[in-house]
């Protein structure tokens, strides 16, 4: 027979703005390898026939769609640190009207 124990529910504000931090840090390590890697996604036809041609037009647009779709990751990752960081700030405020409140 297991015993759980529930000891309450900690928020730890220092550690959610350092997870926020370290998810600015991971977007800019992508964004920074998208735009290292930009030209390594652009591909020239091997040759004038039909299939290079639309081999190398089918490469580039998959290489548009990875570069935008990375954008939307990163963009997605800055959007969970800001909220992150908002919630946190907003939680601390609370837990210190709380004290007040038991201080009176």
């Amino acid at each position: 027979m297991v015993a759980n124990e529930f000891d309450g529910v900690r928020f730890d504000p220092v550690a959610a703005n350092d997870v926020a931090t370290q998810l600015d840090e991971l977007a800019d390590r992508l964004i920074g390898g998208l735009q290292d890697e930009q030209t390594k996604l652009t591909f020239m036809p091997a040759g004038a026939d039909e299939v290079s041609v639309r081999a190398s037009g089918t490469l580039n647009a998959v290489a548009v769609s990875f570069q935008e779709q990375g954008g939307l990751g990163v963009d997605e990752l800055r959007k969970l640190a800001g909220t992150l960081r908002a919630q946190s700030a907003r939680f601390g405020q609370a837990e210190e009207r709380s004290v007040a409140d038991f201080a009176v």
